[in-house]
């Protein structure tokens, strides 16, 4: 177990060949031009990172959902490189096994920039404003 960010690799990943750590995504709404999507999934029940964090109580780390941010925001192209930092972030609940997940997703706003937005049931789970730049690799 690391306390380490998952490492986007690929600008785009290709379908079926996403990382083991991204949950399965549906509904996806893609506005190419905005550089904006939207999306729905459901936490994974079986992530490994949910082992130690915590017994009994498993949670998703916001670094994991950092992750999946940019993540699916590389894969559809919305920014290019790598994430260099994260400027805010805030996470106002708890995101649980299970959980299904209303992701949006804006890359056109501000360039080398992305916010991201994780609603459940209505309420913000989490919400930020990550940094992009270099070359991706």
């Amino acid at each position: 177990m690391t306390d380490e960010a998952p490492e986007v690799r690929s600008p785009a990943t290709p379908a079926g060949t996403a990382p083991a750590w991204m949950p399965v995504i549906s509904e996806l709404e893609l506005d190419a031009e905005l550089r904006s999507l939207a999306c729905r999934f459901t936490v994974p029940r079986d992530l490994a990172v949910l082992e130690g964090h915590f017994p009994g109580l498993p949670v998703v780390p916001g670094i994991m959902q950092v992750g999946w941010a940019a993540e699916l925001a590389r894969a559809h192209l919305l920014v290019t490189g790598r994430c260099t930092g994260i400027a805010t972030a805030k996470f106002r609940r708890l995101l649980l096994p299970g959980m299904q997940v209303d992701a949006s997703l804006d890359g056109g706003s501000r360039p080398g920039q992305l916010q991201f937005s994780f609603q459940s049931g209505g309420d913000v789970v989490s919400a930020g404003r990550l940094l992009f730049g270099g070359s991706g690799d």
